[in-house]
Formats: C-alpha cells, sequence, structure tokens
C-alpha cells in the first residue's frame, strides 16, 4: 500500500489534473473568493515551486483535514506554473458560469414577480409619491 504519491513523485494524468483543478475552482468560486483567490495565485504564480515546498511544509498540519491522496496530487500539480495559470482560467471560467447562471435566475425571478402582479419597492415607492 502506498501512503504517499508525493514519495513517488509521479505527476498526475491530464484528466485528473483536470478534475482536481475544477474542484479546487469550485469550492473557491462556491465560497465567494474568486477575486481574493485571482489576486493570490498571480502575485504567486512565479514562485508556484516555493509554494508547493510551503504545502509539503504544512502536510502534516493540512492533511488532518483533507484528503491525503488529493492533497499529494495538488503538491505536485503546483510545482509547474503552468498549471497555477490552469487555475486561474478554471477560476475565471467557473465565475463567469456563475454569473450568467445568477443573471437568468434574476431574470426569472422579475418575470414570475411581474406575472404574480408585485412591484418592486421603486415601483411602490413611485406610485405612493405619485410619479408614474
Amino acid at each position: 500500500m502506498r501512503e504517499s504519491i508525493y514519495i513517488d513523485g509521479q505527476m498526475p494524468s491530464p484528466e485528473r489534473q483536470k478534475e482536481l483543478l475544477t474542484k479546487i475552482a469550485d469550492q473557491i468560486v462556491k465560497r465567494k473568493m474568486t477575486t481574493p483567490a485571482i489576486l493570490f495565485f498571480e502575485s504567486v504564480k512565479p514562485l508556484s515551486f516555493v509554494g508547493s515546498q510551503a504545502l509539503v511544509f504544512l502536510q502534516p498540519i493540512i492533511q488532518a483535514f483533507l484528503n491525503r491522496r488529493e492533497y499529494d496530487e495538488i503538491v505536485l500539480m503546483m510545482e509547474e506554473r503552468e498549471n497555477v495559470e490552469k487555475l486561474l482560467m478554471e477560476i475565471e471560467n467557473q465565475e463567469a458560469q456563475w454569473q450568467q447562471r445568477e443573471q437568468a435566475e434574476k431574470q426569472e425571478a422579475k418575470k414570475l414577480r411581474s406575472l404574480e402582479g408585485k412591484k418592486t419597492w421603486f415601483q411602490r415607492f413611485k406610485s405612493f409619491i405619485g410619479i408614474r
């Protein structure tokens, strides 16, 4: 039984890398941390190898909370600067999709309100002060 893939030094397959990057980006976008994450990753991108070594240093603490195998794979992936760029692109892509979904939901809710005859606060205010 293999304890850690980091010891093996094998880079995850491209499909697995894409899956992990999507998972990380999803968690970042879900927590609405897109802008701070982009700023952070853009600023540390030139130091990606040092950052991955910091992840190795923090490994015993972080692996108490996270999946050990995934963490090892992420550490290996972050050693390469191009993976940081891929992560940034995935974050931006998911953020754009999330904003489109949110806009569509707002439009749908607005249509439902108008079909039910409900007025917005501004429409009620205008009718209250007598402006059409």
